[in-house]
């Protein structure tokens, strides 16, 4: 697989009309997500510091992974979305809709885990690293792992529908972005170099990205769904890359 930041660099930037048209939220209303993000992430890891035997630290992590994924998905994905793709100087963005800014694919993955609560070791070097990699550092364990080869959307959709309900990332050629499981309905969230070139929530069995990827297939990986992970967010330790 190639670099998952590449974001097909033969694509033209986006419109910036495109992003206006998205009517996104206030930057005022998305502080105060990244508040409450937080002020949670700190009332749980102070019960996860005063647990006092395993069976609390393991319910406290549970918590924390179904906290940090319906943040991702009900919060953080729904305020970027319109936010114009780019590559570039101007396409590394942190918060959604920033005045002049675009985002690359690699650069919203990136800040979506930061805006959930997730310390990165490095923003800048997640967003340029080749998907894999990132995949690897969030999900090392081999079994996280799940390779497809050139198969089409449709077979692809149902093979990560059989992983199970939560959040994934998915490693394209020069191209990556998260999936979205939720009883059988599969979901591509990315910053798209494609059609209105913005950052995109949109069925994955019809994706163009996908299709682009095909003869060089796939990889698909979990996102905060074990205790590692868990723990390193709710110390605020940064997750290695």
């Amino acid at each position: 697989m190639s670099s998952g930041t590449g974001c097909r660099a033969d694509a033209e930037p986006a419109a910036a009309a495109a992003g206006a048209a998205a009517s996104p939220a206030p930057a005022a209303e998305f502080a105060a997500t990244l508040a409450a993000v937080a002020a949670e992430r700190a009332r749980l890891a102070a019960r996860y510091a005063r647990a006092g035997d395993e069976a609390t630290r393991a319910a406290v992590r549970a918590e924390a992974r179904t906290y940090f994924r319906t943040t991702v998905v009900r919060e953080v994905f729904p305020a970027w979305l319109g936010m114009p793709w780019g590559l570039g100087k101007n396409s590394t963005a942190d918060r959604p809709h920033a005045p002049g800014m675009t985002v690359a694919c690699g650069y919203f993955v990136a800040a979506v885990l930061e805006n959930a609560g997730l310390a990165l070791s490095s923003r800048y070097k997640y967003a340029q690293a080749p998907a894999l990699q990132v995949q690897k550092a969030l999900a090392p364990a081999a079994a996280d792992l799940h390779r497809y080869f050139s198969v089409p959307g449709e077979t692809l959709a149902a093979e990560i529908a059989g992983l199970g309900d939560g959040l994934y990332i998915i490693g394209l050629a020069n191209h990556i972005g998260f999936v979205v499981v939720d009883g059988g309905d599969v979901r591509l969230v990315h910053a798209s170099y494609t059609g209105a070139r913005v950052v995109t929530d949109e069925p994955l069995v019809s994706a163009q990205a996908i299709a682009d990827s095909r003869p060089k297939g796939y990889f698909v990986t979990p996102v905060m769904h074990d205790d590692r992970l868990a723990d390193l967010w709710l110390r605020g330790a940064a997750v290695p890359l």
